[in-house]
């Protein structure tokens, strides 16, 4: 598997498991079949994600991969805050943003 594909399935599946656990507060705690269902879910992308992680450390720098990873996450999960859970952005968090972006690069172009 491309290694760039594999690091972004780590994004994904990190990002997946605190969006599912975000929704899983949706819902009254262990009453709901909805709460046991996103809760379990979220559980899943975790060791998944935990997985992938360990597999990407072998291929890549410390240094590198978990600043990228990391931010990537970020990045994924404040979409996904604003766009499903109607989450607010305040110019702050958008500069944030903006700087994660910039720092991503910079350290990718460091690599190549």
């Amino acid at each position: 598997m491309n290694n760039f594909l594999l690091v972004l399935l780590g994004i994904v599946t990190s990002s997946l498991a605190q969006i599912m656990l975000k929704k899983s507060c949706g819902f009254s705690f262990l009453k709901e079949f909805n709460f046991f269902m996103y809760f379990i879910l979220g559980g899943l992308f975790y060791v998944i994600s935990f997985g992938i992680y360990a597999v990407v450390l072998k291929i890549f720098n410390l240094s590198i991969i978990s600043p990228v990873m990391t931010i990537g996450t970020m990045l994924l999960v404040v979409i996904a805050g604003v766009s499903m859970f109607n989450e607010e952005l305040t110019t702050r968090n958008i500069l944030g943003i903006c700087l994660g972006l910039v720092s991503i690069i910079l350290i990718m172009v460091k690599t190549t």
